[in-house]
């Protein structure tokens, strides 16, 4: 997953923009990034682009690895150049930023900034995919337009998730959330996603993941029996740890008439534990990359 970059997203097909020369029209997704020793930055980079014909009707971008983000700067700059872009760029649909291969930052290195800028300046974004959850944060904000938003961390913070759902996005389908571990930032409990599964947050959600957790039972446990699990069509619980004692705790999924997915990919248990639980639950159950524990640890996908 993060061993190459996307070929690619919101369904078009991605260009890298390193100049003029780079533009194909607003067809195509552009990526702009900087590498090591680049001599252009990404804000000269997004002025070129929003100065290309037809850059107003561009719907997807993609913003990759930034001056020194290994070496610990931040994204604040970066939001702020993105957001000033807004004018140039105003028909953006999907913006995913923090793309980085593991050979660019490890993701648990990646330092984010207050993200909500970017929702501020683009009225029209569906969706918002942002890798990296050091120092990500998300001042308050509402959001009519927003469909999708995925976290992808090997560690996202208690207070991160605090601010998270304190935003409103009334029209919010897709949720994803890569929870991480204790070594790399995780550092809440089932209790800090009560918020989301009481029902309250995001009446239109229909697809939630609670993915990459190391505490994979303890969610599953705790969301069979969550109000929100009633409207959702889609539980995606893949990349974490769950073994025997959360699948079985899967097996309540059996009365939801609405859930028609359950994925749990990269998992630890039995044939024999899937094949109960597929006999359980009316709802199709994705549940591919089996792995063997080391010893005592069952480590998730994603970590550093």
């Amino acid at each position: 997953m993060y061993g190459q970059l996307v070929e690619e997203f919101d369904g078009q097909r991605v260009v890298d923009y390193e100049s003029e020369e780079s533009w194909e029209g607003p067809g195509v997704a552009y990526r702009v990034r900087e590498e090591y020793d680049d001599e252009t930055s990404i804000d000269e980079r997004l002025q070129s682009l929003g100065n290309q014909p037809g850059s107003q009707q561009l719907t997807a971008l993609i913003v990759g690895a930034w001056g020194g983000a290994c070496e610990g700067n931040d994204a604040k700059e970066i939001v702020s150049q993105l957001a000033a872009a807004a004018p140039q760029l105003p028909s953006l649909r999907a913006i995913f930023f923090g793309e980085m291969t593991y050979e660019e930052c490890e993701i648990s290195w990646i330092n984010q900034t207050d993200v909500s800028p970017l929702l501020r300046a683009f009225p029209r974004l569906e969706t918002l995919r942002i890798r990296g959850g050091n120092g990500l944060s998300f001042s308050r904000v509402q959001h009519a337009a927003l469909r999708e938003l995925a976290i992808e961390t090997g560690g996202l913070s208690r207070s991160t998730l605090r601010e998270l759902f304190l935003c409103e996005f009334p029209a919010l389908e897709h949720l994803e959330l890569l929870l991480g571990e204790p070594n790399y930032g995780f550092d809440g409990g089932v209790e800090d996603l009560q918020p989301l599964l009481s029902g309250r947050l995001y009446p239109q959600l229909k697809y939630l993941g609670l993915m990459n957790s190391e505490i994979a039972n303890d969610i599953a446990a705790v969301v069979v029996n969550s109000p929100i699990v009633e409207r959702l069509e889609t539980l995606d619980l893949s990349m974490g740890n769950l073994d025997t004692e959360g699948v079985r705790s899967l097996h309540a999924l059996a009365g939801q008439p609405n859930l028609k997915q359950l994925i749990i990919s990269h998992h630890y248990a039995s044939e024999q534990d899937l094949q109960a639980l597929t006999k359980a639950v009316s709802c199709r159950v994705v549940a591919e990359d089996r792995q063997e524990p080391e010893d005592e640890w069952r480590p998730i996908l994603h970590a550093e």
